[in-house]
């Protein structure tokens, strides 16, 4: 008989009067890679922090290894072998590789010195047998996101941890970042370690893992066996209708015009050593969607557009004027908006309301006078924000900090909403978030510039890019290398595009 790392029974889950997780049953084998999806809001952030001991008010018996275990804080969850690796990593900035392993697990209370610290982590990591991919005393503001998550494992592995849940662990990754992380999972269930793997990416889903289990509305649906489940299967159960209906949009539709409004133009823009001359035009009514692979310098480009980095050569000219921008609040006040990758840190303020957040750039703009800003206009801003974007819950006092990743996303593109901008520079606008959730956004940013907006979009989700954009510039190595209407491209022209390889025989121009 198959022995059953971690059992639920009746779990239930509420928030006030408000039922959040209704009845949840399900059990997960040593050795098992177990997928939980739903759309964003179906109650797996809820069930993820009760596991952690995050939320120890539930109803309901969970069983690791046999045992009934109380789960009354995220220290007795670890007691029980019970590991998160959340999308946002914990890890402490300023602070080595080193420190953050051995941070929580020192022994005794001496003061250990750097070469001390080093080593006993190394003896960790040595008797764990998982390589962490950096030197120890590199800090973790140099590292990527492969490498922070390859600590948290570590970390999660030097509590003897039995079930290792990892949510959206790919969100941030390469392609070859994905396959080792895929590489280490096989690992850890050969060892006997079951496996939570929370994604929105549907494929991975079906690549990685043993058994799917959905949630909807707080409720279980189905728990079934990835290899009898296609990728639509998948969705159809996540939404509750048919996975074509869900993902309607418009696409395929070449908006793109050379007469159109030239509204932000950038020439030859440099910015320190990653961003090397680079040329675009962003045109009013149209989506511009920037290519690459990680590391190219999109992420750079969007930061120089708003004045969140400096430009050290070229030009940035708006509306036939040469600016200069001194930070994103000066960009704002010019009409051009950003909506950075990293919600959590640039983004969103966590603990404020949803209305809090989703007034804050308008404030200036839009609805103060005289330095006053009276309540009501807030209110009546971010409550037609909150129906727009379909935000949940919809109250208008729910701390930011305890939305889904979803609704996070949805507040932080709100935010931009009521500012109104003339030009959008949204990055990564759909990581993380539910196929739901993602067809609703394009359907926003495509309203948007049909209103009008000139919207410059950066995603790792080539599909994206390709279904949403009306022109391509695609990025190589800091520079723009070919620059087109996404109607001169097919799918595997524009991935061979942002590889790197020769551009001769594509339709569009290269960028000197």
């Amino acid at each position: 008989m198959t022995h059953q790392r971690l059992e639920i029974e009746g779990l239930c889950k509420s928030f006030g009067s408000t039922p959040v997780l209704e009845d949840i049953s399900l059990s997960i084998a040593a050795g098992e890679v177990r997928a939980l999806i739903g759309q964003n809001g179906a109650g797996k952030s809820t069930l993820v922090k009760t596991l952690a001991g995050l939320y120890p008010d539930f109803d309901g018996v969970v069983r690791v290894d046999g045992r009934p275990v109380l789960l009354r804080s995220p220290r007795s969850a670890r007691s029980e072998g019970i590991a998160v690796i959340h999308q946002e990593f914990s890890l402490v900035p300023g602070m080595t590789v080193a420190e953050n392993i051995l941070l929580g697990r020192e022994p005794g209370r001496v003061v250990y010195r750097p070469s001390r610290i080093r080593r006993l982590v190394a003896e960790l990591v040595d008797r764990i047998g998982i390589s962490v991919g950096a030197a120890l005393d590199t800090l973790v503001d140099d590292v990527g996101p492969a490498i922070r998550q390859r600590i948290e494992i570590v970390k999660a592995l030097a509590d003897d941890v039995s079930l290792l849940i990892m949510d959206e662990p790919t969100a941030r990754l390469s392609k070859s970042e994905r396959a080792e992380l895929f590489d280490l999972m096989a690992e850890l269930t050969s060892r006997g370690v079951a496996i939570v793997f929370i994604s929105h990416y549907l494929d991975e889903v079906s690549d990685v893992t043993d058994s799917i289990t959905i949630l909807r509305n707080g409720r279980l649906v189905e728990t079934r066996s990835t290899a009898d489940t296609s990728v639509d299967t998948m969705a159809s159960l996540m939404l509750g209708v048919s996975f074509q209906r869900a993902l309607e949009q418009e696409e395929g539709v070449d908006r793109a015009s050379d007469d159109s409004e030239v509204v932000l133009r950038a020439e030859r823009i440099s910015s320190g050593e990653r961003l090397h001359g680079v040329s675009l035009n962003l045109r009013r009514g149209e989506i511009l969607g920037l290519a690459g692979l990680v590391g190219a310098g999109r992420t750079r480009v969007c930061r120089a557009l708003t004045g969140a980095d400096r430009i050290s050569s070229g030009a940035l000219v708006l509306q036939g004027r040469p600016v200069v921008f001194g930070s994103p609040r000066a960009a704002l006040s010019n009409g051009v908006a950003l909506i950075p990758e990293d919600r959590r840190w640039e983004g969103l303020g966590m603990e404020a309301t949803i209305a809090e957040n989703l007034s804050l750039m308008a404030l200036r703009s839009r609805l103060g006078r005289f330095g006053f800003v009276p309540r009501r206009r807030v209110s009546a801003l971010a409550q037609g924000l909150v129906e727009q974007l379909q935000i949940s819950p919809p109250a208008l006092d729910t701390p930011v900090g305890t939305l889904s990743g979803g609704n996070q996303q949805k507040v932080l593109l709100g935010k931009a909403l009521a500012a109104r901008p003339d030009v959008l520079v949204i990055d990564q606008p759909t990581a993380g978030v539910d196929i739901g959730t993602k067809a609703q956004i394009h359907r926003v940013l495509r309203r948007l510039a049909d209103a009008g907006t000139a919207v410059l979009v950066v995603s790792d989700d080539v599909e994206e890019l390709y279904a949403l954009s009306d022109r391509v510039d695609v990025m190589v190595r800091g520079a723009v290398t070919w620059s087109g209407r996404r109607s001169q491209l097919d799918y595997d022209r524009l991935l061979e595009l942002i590889s790197g390889a020769t551009v001769s025989g594509a339709k569009g121009h290269q960028q000197p």
